[in-house]
């Protein structure tokens, strides 16, 4: 037998009958300290009910927890990943800002005249600050998108990537850039000249191998290089400076004209060599 605070008797063999005992108890720790008898008073010689008051979790209740985590996680990682995506898309995009800016402002100092093709990226093969654009950039990071970092980090390659080796440029060295130029303005390099700027593409989110030190982009080799890495997008900067975002489907279309690649009607490549043969106006 114990006693409560309020002076009732119960026997600990009947469980229901303690737990009611139990609860009267709390209620006097709560409301009330009646005639000197101590609130907390349960009778030592019945440990049977203190074992009572310190019942815990059942496992049905534990498992039941973790379900609902479980569950809660599924819902905010896809979120969290999204979240994360449209950060680095971001940051792609700023990118090529920056290397728009730094191709404008490159034009002052250059006559009019844009970065040539084989110099843009480098002059000594592997090292991107020896390119001529580097100075106005002043960061080697601004060459890396986000996204394609990471998948070059988990050796992960996208189906129907550029080949590895362009007529012109090297396959010696790892890639640390993610943009191209665009090869087609070999010979005529002056904006004012350009018969359709806002058409004529510059640089591109180009998905190139892991080999490629190339830094181009053209009709007749990695003409269907759009790394679409952001939700099946990706980034274009044109040669009016601005910037354009299309899916794998728009680049193709866009990429069988030749006032894509071309800025004038002059097709022509390094050497005389003719690439816009198969090439329709838009």
């Amino acid at each position: 037998m114990f006693i409560s605070c309020d002076g009732r008797m119960a026997n600990c063999g009947d469980l229901p009958a303690v737990r009611r005992a139990l609860t009267r108890v709390w209620r006097c720790r709560a409301h009330s300290t009646n005639a000197g008898v101590e609130t907390n008073t349960i009778c030592a010689k019945f440990p049977n009910a203190q074992r009572v008051e310190r019942v815990g979790f059942t496992l049905i209740e534990l498992l039941v927890v973790i379900a609902i985590i479980a569950i809660l996680a599924g819902l905010l990682l896809p979120a969290l990943a999204r979240a994360k995506e449209a950060g680095r898309t971001a940051a792609c995009k700023n990118n090529l800002r920056q290397f728009s800016i730094a191709a404008a402002t490159y034009t002052l100092d250059n006559k009019g005249r844009l970065p040539w093709f084989l110099t843009w990226l480098y002059t000594k093969p592997g090292a991107l600050t020896t390119g001529v654009i580097y100075p106005y950039l002043g960061a080697t990071s601004v060459y890396m998108c986000p996204t394609d970092k990471l998948q070059l980090a988990s050796k992960t390659r996208r189906p129907g990537a550029a080949p590895t080796q362009p007529p012109f440029g090297n396959n010696n060295h790892p890639r640390d850039y993610s943009y191209a130029i665009n090869c087609g303005l070999c010979h005529v390099s002056d904006p004012s000249q350009f018969t359709a700027p806002s058409r004529t593409l510059l640089f591109m989110e180009a998905d190139l191998a892991r080999n490629d030190y190339s830094g181009q982009v053209g009709p007749a080799f990695a003409s269907h290089a759009l790394a679409t890495r952001h939700g099946n997008h990706g980034h274009l900067m044109m040669s009016d400076m601005h910037l354009e975002t299309l899916t794998s489907q728009a680049a193709t279309k866009a990429e069988r004209s030749k006032t894509f690649w071309f800025p004038t009607s002059d097709t022509r490549g390094q050497g005389g060599m003719q690439f816009g043969q198969n090439l329709p106006d838009p």
